[in-house]
């Protein structure tokens, strides 16, 4: 069973990439992130064109989740359990209906921060709270869970381009790295680092200073796995060509294949 993450940086804007996407590599579910599309405008068609079902939890211009799947969704979450913190979409969870037993999943955009000194780093650490606490509730309610998302912080020095300038700088930050690895706690592991230790797989560049080119880049995005999948993972890919293509999102697809 293969799992993707994607924060495409406006759907609407990308849709022909992720359709292009979709059809060369056939992932079983797709966790999108970014939308930026209510929900009566979300571009359902193409996708349920090609048999797929799809979950959205979405607002104009900003933000916006979905899940977007070939086996049918069910008890599908939007927000906090039903809470949408601060009227920000950024969680959305459903139970996949996979022939060889259900699988939670859940797409998460986590708030950029934009400085140390910005009300939005404040805003980011709650964000982060509430984050953790749900999913301490969703893994012991749902054994076999994959988060997957944007989760706009660098794990370790492995996962940025320069460690000693990025460590001052939001997203690498030793409190954010904190926030990280409590919300992960000891029931949620880092699909890739079951994997490989290798350094410099990232997931996102910056449209600016030619950052892509020089892979001044870090790695943001994850798929978590629950214990009960952790001896499951199989491999995980970062199709980092997206990222080279015309008109691109900053983020690349990343995904995780499970030997269920």
């Amino acid at each position: 069973m293969k799992i993707a993450s994607w924060n495409v940086n406006s759907l609407r804007t990308r849709m022909g990439h992720v359709l292009a996407w979709w059809d060369a590599h056939q992932p079983d579910v797709l966790l999108l992130q970014e939308t930026k599309v209510a929900d009566e405008m979300f571009p359902r068609a193409p996708f349920e064109e090609r048999g797929l079902h799809v979950a959205i939890h979405g607002q104009k211009s900003y933000n916006g989740v979905a899940i977007v799947s070939r086996h049918p969704l069910g008890d599908v979450e939007q927000g906090f359990h039903g809470d949408v913190f601060a009227d920000h979409a950024r969680l959305i969870a459903a139970t996949v209906a996979h022939p060889k037993g259900n699988l939670r999943v859940a797409s998460a955009y986590v708030p950029n921060g934009e400085s140390t000194q910005s009300p939005k780093f404040v805003f980011k650490e709650e964000f982060y709270a509430h984050l953790t606490a749900w999913a301490a509730r969703e893994v012991a309610a749902f054994p076999q869970l994959v988060v997957g998302g944007d989760f706009n912080i660098s794990a370790d020095e492995r996962d940025v381009d320069n460690p000693a300038k990025r460590s001052k700088e939001c997203m690498f930050t030793s409190a954010e790295r904190g926030w990280l690895q409590t919300f992960a706690g000891d029931h949620l592991h880092d699909a890739l680092r079951l994997t490989t230790d290798e350094a410099g797989l990232f997931s996102w560049w910056d449209y600016r200073s030619y950052a892509f080119v020089n892979n001044r880049g870090m790695r943001i995005d994850y798929l978590f796995v629950s214990d009960a999948l952790k001896a499951k993972v199989a491999n995980v890919t970062h199709y980092r060509d997206e990222r080279g293509k015309e008109q691109p999102s900053d983020h690349i697809p990343i995904e995780v294949e499970l030997a269920l």
